[in-house]
This record gives structure tokens, C-alpha cells and sequence, in this order.
């Protein structure tokens, strides 16, 4: 009796289990149905500690996941990589010349070049008899990754991927609308170097009729000249509008100019492209912030050229070929020796998520999962990923909702394409592990990420709930 009593409770016990897993699968389902009828959307969500899946759809199938391809570039990068790495930009001299080594360092500013410089007057120069030598051989044209649209160039998110960066190869507008429809905007610098020299011929327009007939549009012309024309809305308040610089290396060799100018240092030479020469006499350098900052900051802000300039160094790094084809080699070969990845579930174009990347639900979780039971990778990983409602891209949402600051993830955006990846750390519930990726987006892109939120709040409910029940 009393054994027949205990296959009672456990046979009451696995059907309510396969009751709750039916309802959660019913709900998800239904939401998904409701809110993105006619999109595709991948699935997976995992125990971080079992890999007992809670909840999958679409799982395995390629998909583009946008911003988190981020998170290949990201592991790659701590697994080649001793996570204080830093990039280093330097100054050395063999007579005649003075030589700038640049690296590819994606935090490196204008200031930073004036500070390297300035190096000259303290080392006694004040007149070049030869000439100064830009090295800018460790990253390779082209410039810029396959997948970047052509409406993209000129804006912010598409610098180009020299091994000269400085300010992050962008420049920062406001922009005020006119008072009349009709009239040209005004396009103001916010810093004072003016790297970019903008044609302004941009009127200002109702939203409606921007809506319907006109865009912003850029043309890039010689000499780092951007030609706005379309129009724009009229706002009540100054915008911002953030355009990138498509020849850095015309801006350094401007820069350099005038820092010799101002520090009284003639030149007779000229300012050229070469190499540096391996028994240069080192001057000074500047270091960049360690790898681990720099993948926080790529991660939390989603930034492209952080992570191009960290693929591209990868590349260097194993091949010696710093180039935007030798990154995606490095980035595989590195994950295929460190990871449990599939690498023929991934096609990766370059190391921040362009449209030509595809990947599934089940291998971003897989990544993931490795990352979380990597004793040395899990907390560098947890610490670098947006929280929500605290920190990065997910600052602002999921905020005075259960899911407030226990999700660790990284999102993604496209116009038509919303991901998001990481982890769901409910102190009342087991670590789940998860991807959720949407393409085929025809509502507003807000459509996805709220269903996005939705989903993990159920899944969050139930696990919770499960959590307590056991625990009692």
C-alpha cells in the first residue's frame, strides 16, 4: 500500500509538472501569436545550471540577431586575450623622421594625440628635419564591414574601422528647427575641433509630411565634407545628431598641424603614411583602457566600432592581418577551441551584427552557457552585460517590474529586428539562461522588445513559483 501510495505521488507530481511546462508553452505562445502574428520569432530558454530547457521555439533556427553578435566578439576576445590587454599608440624617432604607431585603440581621443605631441617639446624638439610618419598598417582597408548598408555611411554607428581612431571617428551636433516650415535647420558643433565640414541643406518640416515624403539623407564628399540635404521635424527642443568621420586619417594629419603650431615645432618634411621601423627609438605611448573596460563599454553601449576594433585585433593577434575577414577567422577559431558552439549553426560577417550574421537561439545560449560555468569568464561576463533597469542599453527598461535588475543581457536593434540574450538571475528561482530573437519586425521595433519583456515575465512567474513550491 504504501508503495503504491509513493508511484501515486509521483506519477500526480510528473503529470502537474507536464500541466505547468503545457501552460507556460500555451501563454508564450499565445502572446507571441497576439503581439507578432506575422514574425519570425527564435526562442530558447534554458536552466543555466542543468540545461533543462524551460521553454523553446524556433530554437534552432538561423536567424539575424543584430547587436548580439556582440557577444561572439566579446568571448573571443577574453579567451585569446589576458583581460588587462590594453592597446597601445606610440611616438619614436629615427633621425630624420618621427613616427605614430596607431593601434586601433577605439577609446583613443584628440586629446590623447595632442598629449602624445606634446611629447616632441619635452624631448627637446623644436624643428623636424625629416618628415612625420603615420603607421597605420595594423588594421587593413576596407574599412568597413560587408554588411553595412549604404544608408548608414555617415552616420555615427558606421565609422569607419581605421587603425586611426580618434573620438570614436564621430562627431556630436545639436540641432535647433527652424521657427518657420520650410526654412534651413541650424547645425551647431558641440566640441570645437571641426573635424567634419558640413553643407547644411536641410529644411525643416512637419511631422507628417517627414513621415510620408522626406528623410535626412547624407553624401559624403572629399576631405571629411558631409552634404546634409532632406528635411526633418520640427521640435520644439535641440536635438542631437551624431555623424562620423569617413577619412580619420586626413582629420589626424589636420590635428597634427596644428598641434605642431601650437607648440612652436616646425616641420620641413611633410606628414605621410608608412611603417615604423623596428629600431625606432620609443618616445612616449599611450595606453588604452584594458580589455575588460573596453568590452564593458562595447557591450553596455553596443558599439559597433569597439567592436570591430576588437575583432580586427583578434585578427592581428593570430594572423597578423588585421582586417575585417581576418577578424571573423579569428573570432571562429578562437570559439571553436574554448566553446561548445556549433560553428556550422553560425555564419559570422564581422564583429558587431550586421545584417549578414545569422546564428540561432539555441547556439547563443549554448555560449552562454559556457560562459556561466567558466569560473574565471561568468563574473567578467555578468559585470560587463546591460542590466536591467540599472545600466547600458536596458537601463530604461523592464523598470518597477519583476524583472527590474535581474536580467543580464545584451539586446539588439535593427528597424525590423529585435534581440535579446543573457541571463535571468531571480534570487527566488533557479539562473536561467536565454536568447530571444525576432526578424521580420512590420510593427514598430518597440512592438518586440515589449514582447520580449513579457515573455520573460511569465517565465519568471512560473519558475518562481515552481522555485517556492519545492522549497516548502
Amino acid at each position: 500500500m504504501r508503495y503504491f501510495t509513493l508511484v501515486l505521488i509521483f506519477v500526480m507530481s510528473l503529470l502537474s509538472q507536464i500541466g505547468c511546462a503545457q501552460t507556460l508553452s500555451a501563454k508564450i505562445d499565445t502572446l507571441i501569436e497576439q503581439q507578432l502574428p506575422h514574425a519570425t520569432v527564435g526562442v530558447l530558454v534554458q536552466d543555466a545550471r542543468t540545461g533543462q530547457v524551460i521553454y523553446s521555439k524556433n530554437a534552432t533556427k538561423l536567424l539575424s540577431p543584430a547587436s548580439s553578435m556582440k557577444l561572439f566578439t566579446a568571448a573571443a576576445a577574453l579567451y585569446q586575450l589576458n583581460p588587462n590587454h590594453r592597446f597601445s599608440t606610440d611616438l619614436s624617432q629615427k633621425t630624420p623622421n618621427f613616427y605614430i604607431t596607431f593601434s586601433g585603440a577605439p577609446d583613443f581621443t584628440i586629446d590623447n594625440l595632442n598629449d602624445l605631441l606634446s611629447n616632441l617639446t619635452k624631448y627637446g624638439v623644436s624643428q623636424i628635419q625629416g618628415d612625420i610618419v603615420l603607421d597605420i598598417s595594423r588594421f587593413k582597408a576596407p574599412y568597413y564591414s560587408g554588411g553595412v548598408s549604404y544608408d548608414d555611411l555617415g552616420w555615427y554607428y558606421s565609422a569607419p574601422e581605421t587603425a586611426v581612431i580618434l573620438n570614436e571617428n564621430a562627431v556630436t551636433y545639436d540641432v535647433i528647427s527652424a521657427k518657420k516650415l520650410g526654412m534651413p535647420i541650424q547645425i551647431n558643433p558641440k566640441t570645437s575641433e571641426n573635424a567634419l565640414t558640413i553643407i547644411n541643406q536641410v529644411i525643416t518640416v512637419s511631422k507628417e509630411q517627414e513621415k510620408k515624403h522626406c528623410a535626412l539623407n547624407i553624401e559624403i564628399q572629399a576631405h571629411n565634407t558631409l552634404r546634409l540635404f532632406g528635411c526633418l521635424a520640427k521640435a520644439d527642443k535641440p536635438t542631437t545628431l551624431q555623424l562620423a568621420v569617413p577619412d580619420p586619417i586626413f582629420l589626424a594629419k589636420k590635428l597634427i598641424n596644428e598641434s605642431l603650431k601650437k607648440n612652436h615645432i616646425v616641420l620641413k618634411g611633410r606628414i605621410i603614411i608608412g611603417r615604423t621601423p623596428s629600431d625606432a627609438t620609443s618616445i612616449a605611448s599611450i595606453q588604452s583602457s584594458d580589455l575588460t573596460q573596453l568590452i564593458t563599454h562595447m557591450l553596455q553601449d553596443s558599439d559597433n566600432l569597439y567592436a570591430n576594433s576588437i575583432a580586427r585585433l583578434l585578427a592581428y593577434s593570430i594572423t597578423g592581418d588585421g582586417s575585417n575577414k581576418q577578424g571573423v577567422f579569428a573570432i571562429r577559431e578562437i570559439l571553436s577551441r574554448h566553446t561548445t558552439l556549433d560553428m556550422t549553426q553560425i555564419e559570422i560577417a564581422d564583429g558587431m551584427g550586421t545584417r549578414y550574421n545569422l546564428t540561432t537561439p539555441q547556439q547563443i545560449v549554448t555560449l552562454l552557457t559556457d560562459l556561466y560555468h567558466d569560473k574565471t569568464m561568468q563574473p567578467i561576463f555578468l559585470k560587463a552585460l546591460p542590466q536591467s533597469g540599472v545600466s547600458g542599453s536596458l537601463k530604461d527598461r523592464m523598470k518597477k517590474t519583476n524583472l527590474d535588475k535581474i536580467v543580464f543581457a545584451k539586446t539588439g536593434t535593427m528597424h525590423d529586428i529585435s534581440s535579446l540574450s543573457g541571463y535571468l538571475l531571480n534570487q527566488n528561482a533557479k539562473p536561467l539562461v536565454f536568447s530571444i530573437i525576432i526578424n521580420g519586425v512590420n510593427t514598430p521595433v518597440s512592438t518586440a522588445k515589449k514582447l520580449e519583456e513579457q515573455l520573460l515575465e511569465i517565465i519568471n512567474d512560473e519558475t518562481s513559483k515552481k522555485y517556492n513550491y519545492r522549497l516548502k
